[in-house]
């Protein structure tokens, strides 16, 4: 047991939610005659598309009515829209998107600032022939009487004819842009491949029937055309329709050349996508991979796992990981994979069971569940990855697997209920976030909830090469703080293509960056060429943020490896690539010999390897905090992943790098919101979990945990520790809030549940770190404040922290249940006894385990 250990709050007192703050901008609008000039073309063009449709059904599928997804893009929102296309029979709401950096113009502008760029809305709605007429119909109406009324419940239709930019059809160029599908066909039809797989993301249909029909009419046009389906997932809780398909090489040469193919302009489909990008690379020369030198540990004590990793086959009689995982196989992927082949996995496995074995930490007492979902596989060039296979869908793929661990197959009994986290160091290099979330984040976020688990999940990695603003020439006479100004803003130019690989925007899950920092010892007289002047930042291959809704991602940064570079010969512009080698710098982890020897290691970089390290740390915190909590307090297992999360998060800081970043890139164009813009690079900062293990005499951590219903909140009272009064020493109040939402895919808020808490207070108001707003947009609140000056308050004066609850986007049905933790502090080395104080003032009572609402 720990000296010092962490902390519990009191029962909080049920309170009224704190009113939220700020407001949308006031957009100034065209008048109503220069939109219906502007408009009118618009429905004239949706009309003959409409007219299109209907004698192309007409001659393909009697009886099935023609319909259009329509895209409406408003500047500013409209409230309540949703009701009014559920009124109108023959419109089905589909879905809807923040759109930003609209530029001003065509009569709409900001109020206060004309030059600002506006945002607005992307309204999804189906539309059959009479409702089209309908709408055309009303529009007429206002566009002859802007004062006109409309039917009940229909006036919102007028707020949207005012704010309305563009209204068309959802079409081919939509189903296809920035998907990665057109450049996938290419590459497959360059070296020979005859049938061609895909992915059709359908749109998503709430009548059972409708969905029949889509699925029975895009599958006639793929066999119009040669191909064949290979199968389909649908997941209602998650609006997810989607399709695994084939089609033969000339068709696809005849959709690259064209688009008026019926395929690609079938109206039932969302979105084309390739197939199989869930890819990691993997080495086929070992050669450098070195011995295990000393004894191997002794295996767990504790015989249930508590991470389940989700990943490559790993070697399981590797000697650091014989006796420590437990590989659950129903998919016989072990047989696709030789010994030598088994590299993520057995990596992954070795960092969550070991860390990094050049740091020769303890090893986890507890196994690690592993369900293989990946397979080696050589591609057309000859390299080497392990990835998911391509004939199935990676949602219906990781669906079936989580239900597995908590509900079992058919009659099998669940295979292991006890698991609280679970890794995802995978992530789909073409599918990066742009304005919708995933159709795989959508799965682990309602899995999250569904579960009461806690998904770990790499931001990704990016390995394109580094292009500097120097002359090649210039490269090695560069300093290294001049290198690492030059790489900052070389990555920072390139965020746009370096964003979040799916499914690390998930909302509910934790999204774990690489640090540039390992413990390996570099061998001399090498020529790499490290692109920062010290270790601690962000590692330069991490996939950037924000998150969905501009929420801060990636959530904490952890130690990744160190990525060295070469330069890129005869390079005119100085040019970075990213060195590949199995040998240091990096994180040493077990891996197969090259004739699959079971005791050699290698070292490894990226994103995947900070996640892992999430999940070792996960294993320590529930072990040495939360199990003490249960055992003292009566804590509940079902706040388990929800306090995981927040303790996950609870010792990061930005630190030294918003400085660095702030000297690089900050500018007065910049300059209003830059936190929110640095965000992206630092998330909520490296985090450091094992400072949260155990409390000093200096610090003081204190855990709340609760369940809220819309329009509650909890209030907390942190006790002032009486030594700090009229105390100009510097103190750090940390607050972090964690949950876990529903989600409700068809709005644009998609989180359901909003908790937040406001830290505003005297005895430390100065905010550090990241931007306030962006840490509400999210599931993770975590701020840092600080104060020094003296402060007189009376022995019995407390902080008060209310956690306040309300509904985002849809009704919250059950109570929403978070996490919260709270450490004031001062200096290590100051002699007051900040701990014992807090600790004599709190008077915590054993608390009723099982529990639930108000804890």
């Amino acid at each position: 047991m720990a000296e010092y250990p962490l902390l519990l709050f009191p029962e909080p007192a049920l309170a009224e939610r704190a009113k939220g703050s700020g407001g949308p901008s006031k957009i100034k609008v065209p008048p109503p005659s220069q939109q219906a000039e502007r408009l009118t073309p618009q429905f004239s063009r949706l009309s003959e598309a409409m007219e299109r449709r209907r004698i192309e059904i007409q001659a393909s599928a009697a009886g099935i009515q023609p319909e259009l997804a329509l895209v409406l893009e408003t500047v500013g929102s409209v409230e309540n829209f949703i009701n009014a296309v559920r009124r109108i029979q023959g419109l089905e709401w589909l879905g809807e998107f923040e759109v930003d950096d609209i530029s001003p113009g065509e009569g709409f502008e900001d109020e206060k600032d004309p030059e600002k760029p506006l945002s607005g809305r992307l309204y999804l709605v189906m539309t059959d022939e009479r409702a089209l007429r309908q709408i055309q119909s009303l529009f007429d109406r206002w566009k002859q009487n802007p004062d006109t009324d409309f039917p009940y419940g229909l006036a919102n239709l007028k707020r949207l004819f005012e704010h309305l930019r563009t209204i068309r059809p959802w079409d081919v160029q939509d189903r296809i842009a920035e998907t990665g599908v057109l450049d996938d066909w290419r590459y497959r039809l360059e070296h020979g491949q005859e049938m061609v797989p895909f992915e059709a993301e359908l749109w998503f249909r709430h009548d059972p029937k409708r969905r029949r029909q889509a699925e029975e009419m895009f599958r006639a046009l793929v066999e119009e055309v040669g191909g064949d389906i290979a199968g389909q997932c649908v997941l209602e809780e998650i609006a997810y329709h989607g399709i695994l398909g084939r089609v033969p090489a000339g068709a696809v040469q005849t959709m690259l050349e064209q688009r008026e193919v019926r395929l690609l302009q079938c109206d039932d489909v969302w979105y084309f996508r390739p197939v199989g990008q869930c890819a990691v690379p993997s080495y086929e020369d070992l050669s450098a991979a070195q011995p295990l030198a000393g004894a191997v540990p002794d295996s767990p004590t504790k015989p249930e796992p508590l991470v389940a990793l989700l990943d490559g086959m790993p070697l399981a009689k590797h000697r650091l990981l014989d006796g420590r995982i437990i590989v659950d196989d129903p998919d016989g992927y072990e047989m696709t994979y030789q010994a030598h082949e088994r590299v993520h996995g057995t990596a992954m496995a070795s960092l969550i069971c070991h860390g990094d074995l050049d740091e020769r930490g303890a090893p986890s007492d507890r196994p690690v569940y592993v369900r293989p979902i990946m397979q080696p596989r050589r591609g057309f060039a000859g390299q080497f990855h392990e990835a998911i296979p391509e004939n199935v869908l990676p949602v219906d793929l990781i669906h079936r697997a989580i239900r597995r661990l908590f509900e079992g197959d058919g009659d099998e009994d669940p295979v292991a209920p006890t698991v609280r986290v679970i890794n995802l160091s995978v992530g789909d290099a073409a599918r990066l976030l742009d304005r919708e979330m995933s159709a795989w984040a959508r799965l682990l976020d309602w899995l999250a909830w569904k579960y009461e688990v806690l998904f770990v999940v790499s931001a990704g990695n990016h390995g394109k090469d580094i292009v500097l603003d120097v002359p090649g020439v210039d490269l090695r006479r560069l300093t290294d703080e001049e290198r690492e100004r030059e790489v900052i803003r070389a990555l920072a130019s390139e965020t746009r293509n370096r964003r979040l690989l799916s499914p690390a925007e998930t909302i509910n899950g934790l999204t774990v960056g690489a640090l540039h920092a390992d413990a390996s010892t570099l061998p001399t007289n090498h020529r790499l060429i490290d692109p920062y002047a010290r270790t601690d930042l962000p590692s330069p291959v991490n996939a950037h943020g924000p998150g969905y809704r501009r929420a801060v991602k990636p959530d904490i940064l952890l130690p990744g490896g160190r990525q060295f570079f070469i330069e890129k010969p005869v390079s005119p512009t100085a040019t970075l690539v990213a060195a590949t080698s199995l040998n240091p710098p990096g994180q040493r982890v077990a891996a197969p010999g090259p004739a699959g020897q079971l005791d050699r290691t290698v070292h490894l970089r990226g994103t995947s390897n900070a996640a892992a390290l999430a999940s070792r740390a996960a294993m320590r915190l529930y072990d040495e905090v939360l199990e003490q909590l249960r055992a003292t307090y009566g804590v509940p297992a079902e706040y388990d992943a929800v306090l995981l999360k927040t303790l996950l998060a609870h010792g990061a800081s930005w630190g030294d790098a918003y400085a660095i970043y702030e000297a690089i890139l900050k500018n007065h164009r910049n300059s209003r919101t830059f936190k929110d813009y640095v965000g992206r690079f630092l998330g909520y900062g490296p985090a450091d979990p094992a400072r949260v293990v155990a409390c000093t005499d200096q610090r003081v951590t204190v855990l709340g945990y609760g369940a809220l219903e819309d329009g509650q909140a909890h209030a907390y009272r942190l006790p002032l520790p009486p030594s700090l009064s009229a105390h100009t020493e510097r103190r750090r109040l940390t607050v972090t809030l964690a949950w876990l939402t529903p989600v409700n895919p068809a709005r644009r808020g998609y989180r359901v549940a909003h908790l937040w808490f406001g830290p505003k207070n005297d005895f430390t108001p100065k905010r550090l770190d990241a931007d306030w707003r962006a840490a509400t947009r999210g599931t993770l609140q975590h701020e840092v404040l600080e104060g020094h000056r003296a402060e007189p308050f009376q022995d019995g004066d407390a902080i008060t922290l209310k956690v306040s609850c309300r509904a985002d986007a849809g009704d919250i049905v059950e109570p929403v249940r978070y996490g919260l933790a709270v450490t004031l502090e001062v200096a290590e080395g100051v002699s007051l006894p900040i701990y014992q104080e807090v600790r004599d003032r709190l008077r915590v009572p054993v608390r009723i385990a099982g529990r639930e609402g108000t804890p």
